[in-house]
């Protein structure tokens, strides 16, 4: 086995981990063939960041005999010792399996770090830069994802030119000219190295991508909606009721982009004839360029109505319009009242409302899903997939509602 060490040029587009980069590694393996069965591992690269060179530092195990398999396993299992955080690109389909397949072959025992790493079927502790990108295909208008195709996108051109199909009979060729002529072999090996070392170097660039799938997640990490970053928001009302936000991006997004997606359809008979409510119905925009977000949301202005739940404690006072408690119904004379339905047991109320991108639910209501913090959704009419949030009169600076509003619309940018 010869291990070839190098450091990493810095990246074209960095890419900021949300957890320590001296706890972080890459890696990417070559065989003969795809069956762990009927094939060989002739080269694992293992890409580490070292602190005292403050660069990325690649190890390359590789096979020049037909003994070392083994030994390259060995090596690179003891080298997981210290990471917590593994990157990969489809390994999760192919190299972690193989992997494992191979280490069972040579009876080679998993330390129980190894095992957790290994078998992290969540994706929390080894990561699958394939897996985390594809939902994002449609977004970013990927036309492929294989990590070349990527790299395509983001406008980088490689300098291995050889698939890892193509390298097996160049690595068959290798192991023969070894003996014949030992010059050529030395040029083949370089071939060899180039692709592995070329596959894990970009890497660092491909993973500039998950600021993507970051931003449009509505989870509670996502490093847009931090306290710090809210600090950065600015809202601005159009003349063509159009609600404005921009802020900044805490992480510079590696290619701009332009996110539309459209707001559920909603069941009012009358759309039509509502000038104001068929304005509102425009698509959602997002734009993510360099290091701003920019948000563009229609805003309708005037009644809605909110849903009381528990509709048989209600009455609903037909001239009113409205539902109130039985024990306050109670005193209104019954030509004027009637028990309420749940289509009838609401309030109505004039204001200035943002559509929401996700579909209502019939059977859960509350708006997002954090106990105490629910902002309440109002309706055009009853059952109707189309829900608002109230516009609160402080929206220059109220970043508590739009962090409860936005987070929740983030992933349906992505569809």
């Amino acid at each position: 086995m010869k291990e070839i060490c190098s450091l990493i040029k810095k990246p074209f587009f960095p890419y900021a981990f949300p957890h320590p980069k001296g706890q972080t590694a890459f890696f990417d393996i070559e065989t003969t063939g795809l069956s762990p069965n009927a094939s060989s591992l002739y080269l694992i690269g293992f890409m580490h960041y070292d602190k005292t060179k403050e660069a990325w530092l690649l190890r390359q195990w590789f096979a020049d005999d037909y003994q070392s398999e083994k030994e390259i396993l060995q090596t690179f299992l003891a080298n997981l010792s210290e990471i917590k955080y593994l990157y990969h690109f489809n390994g999760k389909t192919f190299d972690i399996p193989y992997v494992l397949k191979k280490c069972t072959r040579h009876l080679i025992t998993l330390s129980k770090h190894c095992e957790n790493l290994l078998y992290d079927t969540l994706g929390i502790h080894c990561i699958d830069l394939l897996g985390k990108i594809r939902p994002l295909r449609h977004a970013l208008m990927l036309e492929k994802c294989s990590q070349t195709a990527l790299e395509q996108w983001l406008g980088i051109k490689r300098e291995d030119t050889f698939s890892g199909g193509e390298l097996i009979s160049v690595y068959s060729e290798y192991m023969q000219q070894k003996i014949l002529n030992p010059e050529n072999a030395a040029k083949l090996e370089k071939v060899l190295l180039l692709h592995n070392h070329d596959d894990i170097e970009m890497m660092l660039n491909v993973c500039s991508i998950l600021t993507y799938d970051e931003y449009l997640s509505d989870s509670s990490q996502n490093r847009l909606f931090a306290a710090e970053n809210l600090s950065t928001l600015d809202v601005c009302i159009t003349s063509g009721q159009t609600v404005s936000i921009t802020m900044e991006l805490p992480v510079p997004v590696p290619k701009t982009v332009h996110l539309v997606t459209p707001y559920p359809e909603t069941s009012l008979e009358d759309i039509t004839q509502n000038t104001s409510l068929c304005s509102m119905l425009r698509s959602a925009q997002l734009l993510l360029d360099k290091n701003t977000a920019c948000f563009t949301l229609p805003l309708y202005e005037g009644p809605l109505k909110y849903f009381l739940p528990n509709y048989k404690d209600y009455y609903y006072l037909i001239k009113e319009d409205m539902a109130v408690h039985k024990s306050v119904a109670e005193f209104v004379d019954s030509n004027f009242r009637k028990k309420a339905t749940a289509a009838t047991c609401y309030i109505n109320k004039e204001g200035r409302f943002l559509p929401n991108l996700p579909a209502a639910s019939r059977k859960k209501r509350p708006f997002p899903n954090r106990p105490g913090r629910e902002l309440p959704l109002f309706y055009l009419v009853h059952k109707d997939k189309l829900n608002f949030c109230e516009l609160p009169e402080d929206y220059k600076v109220n970043t508590e509602f739009w962090k409860q509003y936005l987070i929740r619309q983030m992933p349906y940018f992505r569809k």
